[in-house]
């Protein structure tokens, strides 16, 4: 009899591009899994509310579907995955065979588990079972042509090998439930314990709570990435566009630089303020989860998510910024100087002109 029970963590959420029924949802999803010969016993359980969402890997989905996902409820199964079929990329083989995985949703984010049904009490790398249910699950999907996406939100799976046992660890949890912490070069281990093993479904609501705050730190991380990504692009297309020489490029700039670097301006403020709203809120989200230094053992892990803001990129394409929109300032001075005697000249010559045939 095995005493230990292995998972990983991670987000992994079938979705449904326009979806607005949450019966319809079930009813899709579920042929969609049923339709896998290696799942069993696929459930959907309390599916009321559905959500429109991008939830890619700090990217929009393709061609910017919106994909339904629900917002309360939870699925189940399980799924066979012969070892053979481990050889998917990004993908290393364990030695398990049959998983059971449950993705739990809520307004907050939602949270997959894959529990790894072992024969033995060691296994090795538990947390790339999601992986592998992952790719599996991808490729099948693939093969049908299914109206079902598999949506996952890295880091997927969940940078810990977790794993639950009979005893006592050095961090209180919650519901009886302790823990041990052991950080590793790659991936850490996390150890639950109490005094029954077989209550893995309670050790999985217990975390909940503060796993979807985890993602939902991660996807507006993401977010901000991606606004400090373009602007950044924006500023070094300007920049770019400062390099050419001539007077065409000398023309163009004078005539359409200022929108461009006023855009760019305005990218940049609306990221700071981005910037603000997302610290106050993991701020005041990271107060809720942690009203006292009891079960704090994975709260190092949200902080680090939500104190990523991407600041240093921001404040570096503000200067750039900054120096091009001298250099533009600068340039509309000489064009209109130009432009001026040029005028001036061209007036000159035409009252020269004038006067020559008025006076004959």
């Amino acid at each position: 009899m095995v005493n230990v029970k292995f998972f990983g963590v991670g987000c992994m959420v079938p979705g449904l591009i326009e979806c607005n029924d949450p019966d319809i949802w079930t009813e899709k999803v579920t042929a969609a899994f049923d339709e896998i010969p290696s799942v069993e016993r696929f459930k959907v359980f309390d599916v009321k509310d559905l959500d429109f969402s991008w939830i890619g890997d700090g990217y929009a989905t393709p061609n910017l579907q919106r994909f339904a996902i629900p917002k309360s409820g939870a699925i189940v199964f399980t799924v066979t995955i012969p070892t053979r079929l481990q050889t998917m990329p990004l993908v290393r083989q364990i030695d398990v065979e049959r998983f059971n995985v449950m993705t739990v949703f809520s307004h907050t984010h939602p949270v997959t588990y894959v529990e790894c049904l072992a024969k033995t009490e060691t296994l090795e790398d538990p947390s790339m079972s999601l992986a592998i249910v992952r790719e599996f699950l991808r490729d099948e999907f693939k093969k049908r042509d299914s109206t079902v996406t598999l949506l996952t939100l890295g880091p997927s799976p969940f940078h810990a090998n977790f794993s639950l046992q009979i005893g006592t660890g050095d961090h209180q949890v919650g519901n009886g439930f302790t823990a041990t912490v052991n950080k590793g070069l790659g991936y850490d281990t996390i150890t639950y314990f109490h005094e029954d093993k077989d209550i893995l479904t309670d050790l999985y609501w217990e975390i909940f709570p503060q796993l979807s705050h985890f993602y939902d730190f991660t996807r507006s991380r993401n977010r901000r990435l991606r606004s400090a990504d373009a602007l950044s692009t924006k500023a070094e297309e300007i920049t770019e566009a400062f390099k050419r020489r001539g007077p065409k490029a000398y023309i163009s700039r004078a005539l359409t630089m200022r929108h461009k670097l006023q855009s760019a301006q305005l990218d940049a403020v609306s990221a700071r303020l981005s910037i603000s709203r997302h610290r106050r809120f993991n701020t005041e989200s990271l107060e809720r989860l942690y009203p006292s230094e009891k079960a704090t053992h994975l709260k190092e892990y949200l902080e680090k998510v939500a104190e990523e803001d991407y600041k240093e990129e921001i404040e570096s394409a503000e200067q750039v910024l900054e120096i091009l929109d001298g250099r533009h300032t600068q340039e509309l001075q000489r064009f209109a100087t130009i432009a001026f005697s040029l005028l001036g000249v061209a007036i000159g010559a035409f009252l020269t002109a004038a006067f020559r045939i008025w006076w004959g």
